[in-house]
């Protein structure tokens, strides 16, 4: 963006570029959103489809990423324990992924004795401040698995099928 002041002694022209930002300020904002209806069910990482891509302008730049991922986790059998996990990942890179006994994301539901499966609505909101080094386009995404097989995550599913994610980078000087 050009500046020019006109004034006389006083007189100013220039450009405002990412490197005369203070440290902290935001430099660029992208958001995204998901509304597919996505089914998982399984036990490995898979894309819940809730990603956006971003371009730094400077290596030192920071992205905070900021997550909120509606789902449904659900029983598939009568008196089981459900437990499922979320993953962040820049690119192939994971930058937060859940303990392998599921406690770090605490979703424990019991079907109690009715042989009918059961499920609650859920928004997984996080937030991650990256230091990716890069000024390369960047793909942050979401995946989720369950931790057992009689379990799955219905994204975007709830309030039939009407729900949204959606998923902010903003990248901040550095």
């Amino acid at each position: 963006m050009a500046i020019t002041r006109i004034g006389g002694a006083n007189a100013i022209s220039g450009s405002i570029t990412s490197s005369n930002l203070p440290t902290g300020t935001v430099v660029q904002t992208v958001n995204d959103s998901d509304t597919t209806n996505t089914v998982v069910s399984s036990t490995t990482y898979a894309d819940t489809g809730l990603s956006a891509s971003i371009t730094p302008s400077s290596t030192s730049n920071k992205i905070l990423i900021m997550i909120s991922q509606d789902f449904q986790l659900e029983t598939t059998t009568n008196a089981d324990s459900v437990i499922g996990g979320f993953k962040l990942l820049r690119d192939s890179t994971t930058l937060y992924t859940g303990s392998d006994d599921g406690n770090s994301f605490g979703v424990r539901i019991f079907d109690t004795a009715d042989n009918t499966s059961r499920g609650f609505n859920y928004v997984w909101s996080y937030q991650y401040y990256d230091t990716p080094s890069s000024t390369s386009a960047l793909v942050y995404k979401t995946q989720c698995r369950t931790y057992n097989t009689n379990s799955r995550f219905r994204l975007n599913n709830q309030i039939n099928g009407t729900s949204k994610s959606f998923i902010t980078l903003q990248e901040i000087q550095g």
